[in-house]
């Protein structure tokens, strides 16, 4: 039965898509925004805003598991990321889904301090809630060229910099959702989160500069994009974390797959 993927117009969601496409299943791709690499690789595209419920619904007929990345910290609002869960849970009952998969952070809680986690938590409660069986990933920061510009051009402060992180890289998360899909259950009720660190826990600052992103005086930034931060509310308050889930966290997705992650390294 297929798969869909959301938002898949998006790096990290196109990646999820190519890889499922690659394992030889059925993908389809749900995007306002080009998928052509996607429909030419295979999967069925339809065009669609996240928050089109009746639109969505019908690019769901008939698949098994939804895969939703989401956002994430560069999110123009907290608003955004509840709201399109909230569709997407309506959305994949009145379709029958058979299973939902979607990426959180550590620490979410609709009561937490910083509005990305607060939001989160709004989305875990919603897919808690749905009547169709889901599984959530809580991962820490996954490396990406978008993530590697906004933190490099973000202007962060020493104690900002301190903050400790488990860094993914981003073929595991696709390799972990992957897995994730291999394992079709037939339970038709259910929520279960996992914990994904990555191998090595630093300091933010550690991690922006193994990857090539220089303190501020001390390299160019030159061909990064800058971010505003006016238009990401939520990136400089999600730092006080946690971005780690440690040992005390969820279960381990690592282990639960059977995948390993590889430590984030030199650009």
């Amino acid at each position: 039965m297929p798969v869909l993927i959301t938002g898949a117009h998006r790096p990290l969601a196109r990646r999820i898509a190519a890889a499922l496409l690659e394992e030889g299943g059925e993908v389809r791709a749900h995007t306002s925004g080009d998928a052509a690499s996607l429909r030419a690789g295979g999967a069925i595209v339809a065009g669609g805003d996240a928050d089109d419920e009746g639109h969505l619904e019908s690019s769901m007929a008939q698949v098994h598991t939804v895969v939703h990345v989401g956002r994430g910290v560069l999110a123009p609002s907290p608003d955004v990321l509840v709201t399109e869960a909230a569709v997407l849970a309506r959305a994949a009952a009145g379709a029958e889904v058979r299973r939902i998969v979607a990426l959180s952070i550590p620490g979410a809680d609709p009561t937490a301090p910083d509005p990305l986690r607060a939001a989160h938590g709004e989305v875990e409660r919603i897919l808690a809630d749905a009547p169709v069986p889901t599984v959530v990933v809580r991962t820490s920061v996954i490396d990406t060229p978008a993530i590697r510009d906004a933190f490099g051009t973000a202007g962060l402060a020493e104690k900002e910099r301190a903050r400790p992180v488990a860094p993914i890289r981003s073929e595991d998360v696709v390799a972990l959702v992957v897995a994730l899909d291999r394992l079709r259950s037939s339970a038709t009720s259910g929520h279960v989160v996992f914990a994904a660190d990555g191998p090595s826990t630093v300091p933010l600052g550690t991690y922006l500069e193994r990857t090539g992103v220089r303190r501020p005086g001390r390299g160019s930034l030159v061909g990064r994009r800058a971010l505003d931060p006016d238009t990401v509310p939520m990136l400089l308050p999600s730092l006080h974390g946690p971005w780690v889930n440690g040992d005390r966290g969820p279960p381990d997705a690592w282990a639960f797959t059977g995948t390993t992650p590889g430590v984030v390294g030199p650009a």
